[in-house]
């Protein structure tokens, strides 16, 4: 991606939420307002339960065919996302000034944070993936680490980029699947930044803001 090019226009997810793809989510969407100005930045889509339910369902199949992967396939996905972010960290810095009202040092300490963790977990999958255990003579006891499945994260609006790229990384890295709700006040440099960052095979990844009242039509 040129790195004139911006990585999230708000054409990409306005009114959507992402499932694998964009769509537009069960309840009317709410407003993405800057703290700063009072100005509208565009819509969010909201989820409701049943759509919280399909996605799990989506994840939960999509997890067992990222985790037959090579290792080094999903150490690749994590060091590409990590390298994608340094181009536009101008552009994300930005949307988390813009969005929960940062200043402009803090959002660059936090992107930088958020970087870091993707190098992190991009060495996790070449990790022990288990250890052996004390046991009796003449027996071997082992243990062995395996994906929980699908993991739910619920992240918070005061640093939104990291508190839900360091929980959602890491679990991506070990062979799970994640379903994020991103607080709705910063759903998009809290959620849809790692979308377009992470390039992830479809269906392991789902982004469905929620919580806010929905604007009247």
């Amino acid at each position: 991606m040129s790195t004139t090019e911006s990585m999230l226009p708000v054409e990409l997810w306005n009114e959507r939420l992402f499932t694998g793809d964009w769509q537009a989510g069960h309840l009317p969407p709410t407003p993405v307002i800057e703290p700063a100005s009072g100005a509208t930045l565009g819509q969010i889509a909201n989820a409701d339960g049943s759509l919280v339910n399909t996605s799990s369902k989506t994840a939960s199949m999509a997890k067992p065919l990222w985790f037959a992967q090579p290792y080094e396939t999903r150490s690749l996905i994590l060091r590409k996302a990590a390298q994608a972010a340094e181009p536009h960290f101008d552009e994300i810095v930005s949307w988390i000034v813009k969005e929960s009202g940062s200043t402009r040092a803090k959002a660059a300490f936090e992107t930088t944070l958020s970087i870091k963790a993707l190098y992190e977990s991009a060495g996790l999958p070449s990790r022990s993936q288990g250890e052996v255990l004390p046991s009796v003579p003449g027996r071997l006891s082992l243990a062995r680490r395996r994906p929980l499945g699908v993991i739910g994260v619920i992240s918070p609006f005061n640093f939104p980029l990291y508190l839900a790229i360091r929980a959602v990384a890491p679990a991506l890295a070990v062979g799970n699947a994640v379903v994020l709700k991103p607080d709705p006040r910063t759903a998009v440099c809290g959620g849809f930044v790692i979308v377009e960052l992470a390039g992830l095979p479809k269906g392991l990844l789902h982004v469905l803001p929620g919580g806010l009242k929905p604007v009247q039509r």
